[in-house]
């Protein structure tokens, strides 16, 4: 049986790109500074979005069973450390893989200079939990790399917001602007994944 949303944040064209604060969650989590930080973030880009809140969910199987999103427009983001000690962020499409020899190819290293985060390491590097990492999450940490199918999502996409609990709705185009627009030095968009 499938769980509804608790609630949504519906904007409107007059509110576009303005999350209501937040005075409570449901629970204590210590993600709760970068969730604020993101949405803050967000608000003030004005992009258009959507904050959904429901039961905890980390991996797309939770959220075929807890969820009522399309699972096809889910985004996952996998945290990535490289050799030189610097920080990877990886988007891409929930129901795909990473393809490493690819992913390593976009950032100019070798595949072994490439290793995903421990859920340690995400929770030291990034103060989330495993399967809230959001790739807002990339600016003034490191980079990301947009896998170029996410693009193609339509109309809207969804990702991580920093917490289990939430979930952003926004247009991919409007992710990538969110993130810190393409280019070298934040966003990279390429082949990343695999079916």
């Amino acid at each position: 049986m499938r769980k509804g949303n608790r609630r949504i944040f519906l904007h409107p064209a007059t509110q576009r790109g303005r999350t209501p604060a937040m005075t409570h969650a449901p629970y204590p989590d210590p993600s709760q500074d970068v969730f604020r930080h993101l949405v803050e973030r967000l608000a003030q880009t004005g992009l258009p979005h959507v904050v959904h809140v429901h039961a905890p969910t980390r991996t797309v199987a939770e959220a075929e069973a807890n969820l009522d999103f399309d699972t096809s427009r889910i985004v996952k983001t996998i945290a990535f450390a490289l050799r030189s000690g610097g920080l990877v962020l990886a988007a891409l499409r929930g129901t795909r893989r990473v393809a490493y020899p690819a992913l390593a190819g976009l950032l100019g290293v070798g595949r072994r200079d490439l290793a995903a985060l421990s859920p340690e390491e995400v929770m030291t590097r990034l103060g989330v939990a495993p399967g809230s990492v959001s790739p807002l999450l990339a600016e003034g940490r490191g980079k990301l790399l947009v896998d170029a199918d996410v693009l193609t999502i339509t109309p809207t996409l969804y990702c991580g917001l920093g917490r289990s609990d939430r979930t952003l709705e926004i247009a991919p185009k409007d992710l990538v602007a969110a993130a810190g627009g393409t280019g070298e030095a934040i966003v990279r968009v390429g082949m990343i994944s695999k079916a």
